[in-house]
């Protein structure tokens, strides 16, 4: 993250210049040259609207699975601090528009990069990979093959406490192992590349797969949980 000693209006103490790489665009008031990335232009302090960017790109992190989740707060904190569209109010319902885009823009990427599952779906569609495809009764992965017919059986809450503990121990697993999936595609070059990202693909389809029986229990379990009074 690059700062910059301009900013947006009533900023004395410097704003988030966000440049990246990739072809500048004009302001669209004072015609000077704006990054893609950037929120708003450190020629005239005017709001820019947001451009269609990753959201890593538009968070300023590096496009990797093994993010760091206080640093994306830190990120998006402070740049939604700087759109606050009542930072804008003088200078018109425009640029006021185009701050409150750009919030929402912001929230957009911080919720996808939170998410474990919507961030691998972003890296792999950086990658140019395609999602593996996954059986929805978990045929061919024995474990959670064994992992839904247990759920299809369970009668008892005690029993779904259980599955649910397992299912969890693998969500976790899943997610550590997307890490050296996706650093593994990420590094890999040449005409073999498509085929290194089959393993982060392969990961993220078990991981929504366990995601979507986890979610099974906890309806079951919160509909054998009494109300209170």
């Amino acid at each position: 993250m690059t700062r910059s000693k301009s900013g947006p209006p009533g900023n004395s103490s410097g704003g988030i210049s966000g440049a990246i790489a990739g072809d500048l665009e004009p302001c669209g008031t004072c015609g000077r040259s704006v990054a893609p990335r950037a929120l708003f232009c450190h020629a005239c302090g005017a709001a820019q609207p947001p451009r269609p960017l990753d959201p890593f790109t538009r968070l300023g992190l590096e496009r990797r699975f093994d993010i760091d989740l206080e640093q994306l707060s830190k990120q998006h904190a402070g740049f939604t601090r700087a759109m606050d569209p009542d930072r804008f109010a003088a200078r018109g319902p425009r640029q006021q528009a185009n701050a409150k885009a750009q919030v929402e823009a912001l929230r957009d990427a911080y919720d996808v990069l939170r998410d474990p599952i919507r961030r691998a779906h972003a890296l792999l569609t950086l990658l140019g990979a395609t999602p593996a495809v996954d059986d929805a009764d978990g045929n061919g992965d024995e474990e959670i093959a064994d992992l839904a017919t247990r759920l299809s059986r369970a009668e008892d809450a005690l029993e779904l406490d259980r599955i649910g503990a397992d299912l969890s121990q693998r969500v976790e697993a899943c997610i550590k192992y997307l890490t050296p999936a996706f650093r593994k595609a990420q590094t890999a070059s040449g005409p073999e590349s498509p085929p290194a990202s089959d393993g982060a693909a392969r990961i993220l389809a078990r991981l929504e797969r366990l995601e979507a029986l986890a979610a099974d229990v906890r309806d079951r379990r919160a509909a054998l949980t009494p109300p209170r009074p």
